[in-house]
């Protein structure tokens, strides 16, 4: 059974930080190389996904209706092909990480999150982190136990999942938060799995 929900939630990834000795500074180099890397894993198997420094996802916006990310750093520009529940600015020239925090200063409530690529290239399939986290649990878990466990850990149920008996989404802050959550909770070795809830670019062919 174990197997088999690690083979459904592999499709939806899990991430862990790489070291900071492997971490190299986080940059595009003049052929649109990305320099900065980190570890995922889909099942047993490690990946690599690696951050883009000029882009970031936003996935809400102001009251109303302005971007949160715009008003942080006007000279964004939005990637050709934007839409649906992630808007992705580019904000060549500014750091993303000041931007980063403009934006939430801006929209306390909104959800922004770096952008990383699938490959080491800057047109290479995108991903970001809305917020949250999917955790599987040993199935002798009871829903009053895990909620327990969560309490304990700083966090809290959004949602069940229906792709195996104890799989549920848990409350993060978007961006590197949740990644940093997941990190911790799946070296603890008290849970199945733990990975952050990706939003992945659709690409078509």
């Amino acid at each position: 059974m174990f197997s088999k929900i690690i083979g459904l939630l592999s499709l939806l990834g899990a991430l862990a930080l790489v070291p900071p000795a492997h971490a190299q500074k986080a940059k595009a180099d003049d052929a649109g190389t990305l320099t900065i890397s980190y570890a995922w894993h889909d099942g047993e198997r490690e990946q690599m996904v690696w951050l883009n420094p000029a882009l970031i996802a936003e996935f809400s916006t102001l009251p109303e209706g302005e971007s949160a990310v715009k008003r942080a750093y006007p000279a964004a520009l939005a990637e050709p092909g934007s839409r649906g529940i992630a808007r992705i600015w580019r904000v060549d020239g500014g750091s993303v990480e000041q931007v980063l925090q403009a934006a939430r200063a801006a929209n306390p409530a909104g959800r922004v999150s770096p952008v990383f690529g699938d490959a080491a290239a800057d047109g290479a399939r995108k991903r970001a982190l809305p917020g949250g986290i999917i955790v599987a649990f040993k199935p002798d878990w009871t829903e009053s136990r895990i909620n327990a466990w969560a309490a304990a850990q700083g966090l809290s149920i959004a949602s069940k999942l229906e792709i195996g008996p104890n799989v549920y989404v848990l409350k993060t802050d978007a961006g590197l938060a949740a990644l940093t959550a997941a990190n911790r909770i799946r070296q603890s070795g008290q849970v199945v799995s733990a990975q952050p809830n990706w939003w992945v670019e659709v690409t078509t062919r």
